[in-house]
């Protein structure tokens, strides 16, 4: 059994750090999420006024079933948690799906959705280790082959993944289409340059998007992994 004291104190430290944006499908969000997250201490705005929210909070208070699962499928691809905010009436509704990374009654306990946000944000980030390399959002672990973007988990092919670590090691640095087939493929591989323009093509389209740009093309040269 959890104690109550001691649940709230963890929670504390929490909180006056958290900031979470706050996504609804109403005028504004429902008075009894309001209330919960005033209650709560964490700072709070709607979502598209929050700069780096540590996680999103998705309202379905009011929502009937129908609509709820509907709205937490628009949000499945957040590069932040989301906390799904439920009504009691929602635990009554079998079979309910609610895509989301957890989920929260409210009203509730305060320091509780301090302590979700925090196991979210544990999960989704691995800990550092001898080795790791940051850069943004992009994190890549050399002893485990593991490589994450915002959080979630990039599937990369075994020369993509070389071709990322190698350039990332080394933020800045301009490399040839010849040094990356070297480096990467090793001298005795003949399948030539393009190679290289094809892997950096599919890698980008795996790390990149509006949010992220890690890869420069140097004209006539090669490429260089932004710093």
């Amino acid at each position: 059994m959890v104690d109550a004291s001691a649940f709230r104190d963890h929670a504390a430290a929490w909180r006056a750090e958290l900031a979470v944006g706050i996504l609804y499908d109403a005028r504004t969000p429902s008075a009894e999420l309001l209330e919960s997250l005033r209650r709560e201490g964490v700072r709070f705005a709607p979502a598209d006024e929050v700069n780096e929210p540590h996680a999103f909070v998705l309202d379905l208070v009011d929502a009937d079933r129908y609509r709820a699962e509907s709205l937490s499928r628009s949000y499945t691809k957040s590069p932040c948690p989301v906390i799904a905010v439920l009504s009691r009436s929602h635990l009554q509704a079998p079979d309910l799906s609610i895509s989301a990374d957890d989920f929260i009654v409210a009203p509730w306990e305060t320091g509780e959705l301090a302590l979700r946000i925090n196991k979210q944000l544990e999960r989704k980030a691995p800990p550092d280790e001898p080795g790791v390399i940051r850069v943004g959002d992009l994190v890549i672990n050399p002893s485990r082959y593991d490589v994450y973007l915002a959080g979630k988990p990039v599937v990369l092919a075994f020369k993509e993944y070389e071709l990322l670590k190698l350039m990332a090691a080394n933020p800045g640095r301009v490399y040839s289409r010849e040094t990356l087939l070297e480096q990467v493929w090793g001298y005795q591989y003949f399948g030539g340059t393009r190679t290289v323009d094809v892997h950096i093509r599919r890698l980008r389209s795996k790390i990149e998007d509006a949010s992220h740009t890690f890869i420069d093309t140097v004209w006539n040269v090669g490429y260089r992994f932004r710093g």
